[in-house]
């Protein structure tokens, strides 16, 4: 994606050249779980000021001293580097050393490559000739923050070229964003159907059924999904998969797609498979089972968006009333 740079000054009457400034931030995985190695971080400017930072320890934290010269005009970044992974950045552009010399900043994210069903666009090769005009006046649409002008080009692919699987993606993408869930599905379909390989509107689609809470259709895309996936860059979908098997009473069967999606010997996880676990142990009656999975979930996720809910869950064990947190967090 194109990054926007914009232009920031920063000015002191007291300073007059770079001032030491020391960030201290963490590195975590999407679900917010530790990385459990160390990575890699960088630094990203507007004037080409690009260099590699400290390397964080296995839990993700790094501190960074690092000169800034507060009378330069650009903007910069710092990201993490993981090889296979792509990277958040948090904005350090208006860091000024004439009100603070420690900086404590949000967390960088990774997730792995191709692992956001909502990423629009995509490789040259996946564009045919017949639509690629339309879909790239799309594409520019998009940048220019013209989501009616980019819906109105993806719908014009489309019909040019029926079997146009990434400009149907897209446009599911943007029917999504816009809340039009029955558009947003068919498009998703029409993805699928064109190019059943693709994973990403599988992924899109049960994220957009688990919102609508419709355990039978993520049930069945899940279950599609699991085996087009043999990299489990979508470890999700089998956490996905036990809650519905868990919202259509099918205890076992939840209880077993919930360990896979935690399988140590794996090549990805889904640690948040660790409360659709407790919740199934739960409806199962093991209350011992529960606790311990809720409350490894918050050990493995300390800053879980919903921690505090899942705690009142824990202490209201048994009770009427406790708080019952979303099985799955999602980003959309």
């Amino acid at each position: 994606m194109k990054r926007l740079l914009l232009i920031v000054v920063f000015f002191s009457s007291t300073l007059s050249a770079a001032t030491p400034v020391v960030f201290r931030g963490k590195v975590v995985m999407e679900d917010g779980s530790e990385p459990g190695k160390s990575v890699g971080t960088q630094r990203i400017c507007s004037d080409n000021g690009t260099g590699p930072g400290p390397i964080t320890d296995k839990a993700g934290v790094y501190t960074w001293r690092m000169d800034v010269d507060y009378m330069r005009t650009r903007r910069c970044f710092i990201e993490a580097t993981l090889v296979g992974y792509e990277s958040t950045q948090v904005d350090i552009s208006d860091v000024n050393p004439a009100v603070t010399v420690n900086v404590a900043l949000a967390p960088i994210k990774l997730s792995l490559k191709g692992s956001n069903p909502y990423q629009l666009g995509g490789p040259d090769k996946d564009v045919p000739a017949k639509g690629r005009a339309e879909w790239t006046a799309a594409m520019k649409a998009i940048n220019a923050n013209d989501m009616p002008g980019a819906t109105a080009q993806l719908k014009a692919a489309v019909e040019a070229n029926p079997k146009f699987a990434l400009a149907w993606h897209d446009l599911g993408v943007l029917y999504d964003l816009q809340r039009d869930v029955p558009a947003a599905r068919d498009a998703y379909t029409k993805a699928m159907e064109t190019n059943p390989k693709a994973l990403a509107p599988y992924a899109a689609l049960i994220r957009l059924m688990l919102r609508e809470k419709d355990w039978a259709g993520v049930l069945k895309q899940s279950s599609a999904l699991i085996p087009l996936d043999k990299d489990r860059i979508f470890a999700e979908a089998y956490a996905f998969q036990a809650a519905a098997h868990l919202n259509l009473k099918d205890l076992a069967a939840a209880e077993a797609a919930a360990n896979e999606a935690l399988n140590p010997k794996a090549k990805h996880t889904y640690v948040r498979a660790e409360y659709v676990l407790s919740r199934i142990l739960e409806a199962k009656g093991d209350a011992a089972g529960a606790k311990q999975h809720m409350t490894r979930y918050l050990e493995l996720v300390p800053a879980a968006e919903d921690a505090a809910q899942i705690k009142a869950h824990i202490d209201g064990f048994g009770k009427p009333g406790a708080p019952e947190p979303e099985l799955v967090l999602l980003t959309r």
